[in-house]
């Protein structure tokens, strides 16, 4: 009880921070602009709507579903994603209703700037604070684990690397089903003397570490707990497998663990879309001077279409037409097989050589964006025969399908593209899809502008060596570029 109190008080702090932050930011662009702390009944009322913009950004992007100590910097960016999602719906409204002449601009980026670094300040000393405590013991769950599987240890060597979890495993009970033993962790006793083992009370939690097929040691270990006030949670063993998205769930009172699903569904699919329209159509729009000049240079080059289209494999392992600039001479595949590997060896034009190596070529794949084939972020798509070769070969390749193919994706941003390692791309594919959110889709955006558009392997002299007999771990363009 006094952990879940604990627990509960931080989480209060935090939300009662969040909107003083904003009021103490607002009140201090207005002495910095005005040089007084008066505010007049024009600027109140956009305080008060912006502190109304804040609580539904921070429901948006589950900015207080996290645990703190988990991925500090993840929740950092969660924080400037929902609070500039925040400040730009007030700027927005004020623009609809025609009353932005009322304001001050530098009051309006000074409360932008200084509501940023207070939230994050507050974030940063919870974080510090929090650490500090668990080291000294405080707020820390002390667990005992039943079962020493391979999920078990796993679960004990995650607890001991990441002390923002909050736990920590003071002893383990030893079982038939155990795997080895986890290190470090002292042994409790034996699953036949768990009822003297529990009644010690040392403990605030119990982690069941048993695979799914033990029934009768897992119903042994309920039975148990039902006569103690204890919060009891399985560790699955399935490690090795895909796990997406996966959760539990109530079924009509039955309950469901989700162990791969897209996490693309309700409110997210509608963020997702609005994101990608919004941002695809105001590209677009910048970008059409550059687009035309691109086009202008495609028809010059060679003769043929300006666009080319290639069918590849998006949501639900559907086909799409791809949209690119075209790169090389028309009918370079006719009468060719298609191939992993070789980029380089690709016969293209010159001025298709310079706009695949800065990825200009891609840009007309924000049309695709548009048309509701394509996300600005999520996995590279292929083209079919390749995901009818590497589904088999690669564990987890199809999981890719669960969302939109992207433009940029977070193993692009990251250097795996071109001809790079297949495997370590669809690792990186596969964790951003289970740890997707709005503000990890801003952040793949803007650090694509640094990181995501020159090929590092664009003048490798050595282009990996193609052909059926490659393995699947290397991968790279298939005649216009797999991305």
């Amino acid at each position: 009880m006094q952990l879940t109190k604990f627990n509960a008080l931080l989480d209060l702090e935090l939300r009662a921070a969040d909107p003083l932050c904003v009021i103490a930011a607002a009140y201090l662009a207005c002495f910095v602009r005005f040089d007084t702390f008066s505010m007049s009944s024009v600027y109140a009322v956009a305080l008060i709507i912006l502190l109304l913009m804040t609580l539904a950004a921070s429901i948006v992007f589950k900015v207080y579903e996290q645990p703190l100590g988990e991925r500090p910097v993840s929740q950092f960016l969660c924080i400037a994603a929902s609070w500039t999602s925040a400040f730009a719906g007030m700027i927005a409204l004020g623009y609809l209703l025609k009353v932005g002449e009322l304001y001050s601009r530098g009051w309006v980026s000074l409360t932008f700037m200084l509501g940023l670094v207070l939230m994050a300040s507050v974030r940063l000393v919870a974080v510090l604070s929090l650490r500090y405590l668990h080291r000294r013991g405080i707020g820390m769950k002390r667990c005992l684990l039943i079962g020493a599987t391979e999920a078990g240890i796993h679960m004990v060597r995650q607890v001991e690397d990441n002390h923002g979890l909050g736990m920590k495993i003071t002893a383990y009970v030893k079982t038939s089903h155990d795997h080895g033993v986890p290190p470090g962790v002292p042994l409790a006793g034996s699953l036949l003397h768990l009822d003297e083992i529990l009644d010690r009370g040392e403990w605030d939690q119990v982690l069941v570490a048993l695979p799914v097929s033990a029934n009768r040691a897992i119903s042994y270990v309920l039975d148990r707990m039902d006569e103690r006030v204890l919060t009891v949670k399985f560790v699955p063993d399935l490690l090795g497998r895909q796990l997406i998205n996966h959760r539990m769930e109530d079924c009509a009172g039955v309950p469901l663990v989700t162990l791969r699903e897209s996490p693309l569904h309700g409110h997210a699919w509608i963020l997702k879309a609005i994101e990608d329209r919004i941002i695809a159509g105001a590209i677009l729009l910048m970008i059409s001077p550059l687009m035309l000049f691109l086009a202008i240079g495609v028809k010059l080059s060679s003769p043929g279409p300006v666009l080319y289209r290639q069918v590849r494999v998006g949501l639900d392992g559907k086909e799409f037409e791809m949209l690119k600039f075209r790169s090389m001479p028309v009918d370079m595949e006719k009468n060719k097989s298609v191939q992993w590997g070789g980029a380089q060896s690709k016969t293209t034009t010159r001025f298709g050589r310079f706009i695949r190596q800065t990825s200009l070529d891609e840009l007309p794949q924000f049309i695709n964006v548009l048309r509701g084939d394509m996300s600005i972020v999520g996995p590279r798509p292929e083209r079919p025969m390749f995901v009818e070769k590497f589904k088999g070969e690669i564990a987890g390749y199809m999981h890719k399908h669960l969302v939109k193919a992207g433009i940029t994706g977070w193993a692009q941003i990251n250097g795996w593209r071109g001809d790079t390692d297949l495997v370590k791309r669809i690792e990186y594919d596969l964790y951003y899809i289970n740890h997707w959110s709005l503000a990890f889709d801003l952040r793949i955006i803007f650090l694509t502008i640094f990181k995501g558009f020159i090929h590092s392997e664009a003048n490798a002299s050595a282009p990996l060596p193609a052909g059926p007999s490659m393995p699947a771990a290397t991968a790279s363009a298939a005649s216009e570029e797999t991305g």
